[in-house]
């Protein structure tokens, strides 16, 4: 059966449009918070996994995020061109590069072997137009992959009562259940079963933001 709110029935690339025409409205607030909600925290595991500490990426990324919001406007999504993902990864490498160079280091950062020099431009040409170097592209998919479970999961947590979602965590930690059962005054059936209920609307989940995003 159909989730009512699921947008199932919608065609994905019409989804992903509406999106980025809404955010391109600066006035939109609520739109906005839609986008951080979604890309936030993978343009913070994009930058993290370069290497940088928590606190350098967020920094990054609040900077880059502001680059985002100023291009918005003028930004025409051409989807034949590459994915909207990729083109919010290349900015968010081109600041951290820029980053590393405000603080008097070397850009030169390696990154899946290939240093951020060479896979970022030096200008700010990417902000106008969605192109993407083939490198970036392949690693915001790589990144996507690994976030969408993370994505599925912030989602639908509020589809489930608090003790549901602990007893999935848990299980998710690997936390025996016997210990998960006295720790949250549960029988052990019920922790099985609550685990295979959030399990079963997150994989729901992750399909549909596969469909939504692809």
């Amino acid at each position: 059966m159909k989730d009512s709110h699921s947008g199932s029935d919608m065609d994905p690339l019409r989804t992903r449009i509406s999106l980025v025409g809404k955010i391109r409205d600066q006035q939109n607030e609520s739109a906005w918070t839609e986008f951080v909600v979604c890309y936030r925290k993978y343009l913070y595991n994009f930058i993290l996994h370069m290497g940088f500490s928590h606190y350098d990426a967020e920094e990054i990324v609040q900077i880059a995020l502001i680059k985002i919001w100023d291009a918005m406007p003028d930004f025409n999504y051409q989807p034949e061109k590459g994915r909207f993902r990729a083109w919010l990864c290349t900015i968010a490498g081109n600041t951290a590069k820029n980053f590393i160079r405000s603080k008097g280091g070397s850009s030169n950062l390696a990154l899946s072997g290939i240093s951020l020099d060479k896979i970022f431009p030096d200008s700010e040409s990417e902000i106008a137009h969605l192109s993407t170097p083939p490198e970036v592209e392949a690693m915001a998919e790589e990144e996507w992959l690994r976030y969408l479970p993370e994505l599925a999961l912030k989602k639908i947590e509020s589809k489930f009562d608090r003790r549901t979602m602990q007893a999935f965590t848990l299980c998710s930690k690997g936390v025996p259940v016997a210990e998960i059962a006295r720790k949250l005054q549960l029988a052990p059936s019920s922790v099985y079963v609550y685990k295979q209920r959030v399990a079963e609307r997150l994989t729901e989940e992750i399909a549909k933001l596969k469909k939504e995003f692809s």
